[in-house]
């Protein structure tokens, strides 16, 4: 009988276990919370694998009052730290070498440079927004899924909380990085990865939920330096702040799946701390695909404020700030819709007809170019004009059913392409109260002054202007005639 007794116990034990290190989700409770709150480990990426999600998950998000991330994603584009690593860089496109020879080369455009410039698509609006591949996207989500998260929370106007502080984490994985890899993974590592490929090692490690397994690769592969810097710091922080937001609401956070599982995870941080971290599963059922599609199709009502570049030759109203970003050696203009799934882009090109004797572009040399160069199929296209400058209007859909809007406009100093995308009909249903709102403060009188000035080497181009402005981050935004 006591024998019995103790191989029931431990088939009990042996079964939480079980349950404990294959889940995503876990529930915190006790040490005084008035609410539980929640914790779930993501993947950061659009691929389904990362969306095999329980009715739990969703009934644990659209419960919560607020959302907490990692970093809070409205934040990326004001950060010095993050634009530095997003967009500008020898391995983005810049090289030191001969700066200032190409930003203040005075080149007209030729009309294959105006084609790539209507084809271009920012990858950092992707990377932002979507994290989608063209070569994979029947494989993939809308977008990946703590974006995911973060617009269920922005929807339904619940608070949106960064558990780190982003100066901090992006200096600690940029010193992570330094000595990342050990010479050789674990032998026990190295046998599995000889059946099977590491990546497909992990991503089943995901699907089955087996948070100790990931741990264990992670260990296995990577060297103590790595770990700590990667993973067991910053652990600490984000268990710092959820213990300090879980008292003031009932949280639903998600942080990658790696920060969660081992002796220095995110859980055993929490239960140390004196909460009951408890894992919770369910089926997935045609009731979470409800609440997830009702996520999705929901669309936050915008507040539209005036936003414009530093040297204000344009106005328009935008749900958020317009960031100069540069890449590649110019500057690209962008206000992302994060909720909504959707952006605004201006390119500014520079022409240079006055100064060399080449003809000035028309609309009809940039109708030309429309066909091969607006992505998807074109719907309609109009002849327009504001403040006295003539251009087209563009409207497109993408061969995925997404909707897009340009507005292009020839100025005797710039060429200005103006571009609005987003998920489904966002674009064709919103983008009236973005484009009827574009103002040029400079008029065609004003630019006639401006270019007599360039015969007085009075320069004052727009684009010249972000030189002695405002500094966002010290040298990358010594733009040029480039931007």
């Amino acid at each position: 009988m006591r024998s019995y007794f103790c191989l029931l116990v431990y088939a009990l034990a042996l079964t939480a276990f079980s349950q404990e290190k294959n889940s995503l989700l876990w529930e915190i409770s006790g040490n005084g919370l008035e609410k539980s709150s929640y914790l779930y480990g993501t993947m950061h990426v659009s691929k389904k694998i990362a969306f095999r999600l329980d009715d739990v998950f969703y009934e644990a998000l659209v419960q919560s009052e607020k959302v907490a991330l990692e970093s809070d994603p409205a934040t990326w584009l004001s950060s010095d730290i993050n634009m530095d690593n997003a967009g500008y860089g020898r391995e983005n496109g810049f090289s030191p070498k001969g700066f200032y020879t190409y930003s203040f080369a005075v080149k007209h455009p030729r009309k294959e440079q105006l084609a790539a410039y209507l084809a271009f698509e920012d990858r950092l609006v992707n990377n932002i927004l979507y994290r989608t591949s063209e070569y994979s996207q029947n494989f993939e989500e809308e977008t990946y899924l703590d974006m995911f998260i973060y617009q269920a929370g922005s929807k339904f106007d619940k608070p949106v909380i960064a558990l780190e502080d982003l100066e901090e984490s992006t200096a600690l994985v940029g010193r992570a990085s330094l000595n990342a890899m050990k010479q050789k993974p674990d032998e026990w590592l190295q046998k599995k990865m000889q059946r099977q490929d590491l990546t497909f090692l992990m991503q089943d490690a995901y699907r089955e939920r087996n948070i100790n397994l990931l741990d264990s690769i992670d260990r296995a592969m990577y060297t103590g330096h790595y770990l700590r810097n990667m993973l067991y710091i910053r652990n600490e922080n984000m268990a710092r702040s959820l213990d300090s937001v879980m008292r003031t609401a009932k949280v639903f956070a998600g942080i990658g799946a790696a920060h969660l599982p081992g002796e220095l995870g995110v859980i055993s941080l929490l239960r140390k701390r004196g909460y009951t971290v408890n894992p919770l599963v369910s089926p997935a059922t045609s009731k979470g695909q409800q609440i997830k599609e009702t996520i999705e199709t929901t669309r936050r009502v915008n507040s539209y404020t005036p936003q414009g570049p530093d040297d204000d030759f344009f106005s328009i109203l935008l749900p958020s700030p317009l960031y100069p970003v540069a890449e590649y050696g110019h500057t690209t203009y962008l206000s992302p819709d994060l909720a909504n799934g959707s952006y605004f882009m201006v390119n500014r090109v520079p022409v240079y007809s006055f100064l060399k004797k080449v003809p000035a572009y028309n609309p009809d040399d940039i109708d030309e170019l429309l066909f091969e160069n607006i992505p998807g199929n074109i719907l309609q296209k109009t002849r327009i004009s504001n403040s006295g400058f003539e251009g087209l209007d563009i409207r497109n859909q993408l061969k995925n059913g997404d909707h897009q809007r340009y507005q292009i406009y020839i100025t005797p100093l710039e060429i200005l392409i103006f571009k609005m995308g987003g998920e489904g009909d966002f674009v064709s249903v919103q983008s009236d109260t973005v484009f009827n709102s574009l103002k040029f403060r400079n008029t065609p009188q004003n630019s006639v002054l401006l270019t007599s000035a360039y015969n007085d080497f009075e320069i004052s181009m727009p684009s010249l202007h972000t030189f002695s402005n405002r500094n966002r981050g010290g040298s990358r935004n010594l733009e040029g005639y480039d931007s």
